[in-house]
């Protein structure tokens, strides 16, 4: 069981570099063996970026639905197994070219990864 963050160690994570918070997503990711997304009923939510579409995943709940706001605020956050995340999302991601915001914070900023960078720091 991981130790249960403080709301100041909450801040600092989203206040810190997207590299940090990278590493914090992937220790978590492996310690919970869970990926924290949002769905609706539409299912999970894409982002466009610059670059393409985008699926944004977080360390725990909590995080996620930070994000379930304005025009997200019919999403909840839904975890996923990191055996599924791993077998499943990443492969199809990487076949659709879809990147992955990895812990985005409040100001939109978040790690943009490829599939296979990420399959490889989960592995």
């Amino acid at each position: 069981m991981m130790k249960e963050l403080s709301m100041d160690e909450r801040v600092q994570l989203l206040v810190a570099p997207d590299s940090e918070r990278l590493a914090y997503f992937v220790e978590q990711a492996k310690a919970t063996q869970l990926v924290w997304s949002l769905s609706n009923e539409e299912g999970f939510v894409m982002v466009e970026t610059d670059d393409g579409d985008c699926v944004m995943v977080w360390p725990d709940a909590e995080f996620a639905s930070q994000w379930a706001i304005d025009d997200w605020d019919d999403c909840e956050p839904v975890s996923v197994s990191l055996e599924t995340f791993k077998t499943e999302w990443l492969p199809s991601l990487t076949l659709d070219n879809v990147t992955v915001a990895v812990f985005p914070n409040i100001e939109d900023e978040g790690k943009i990864s490829t599939a296979e960078e990420l399959t490889a720091l989960l592995a």
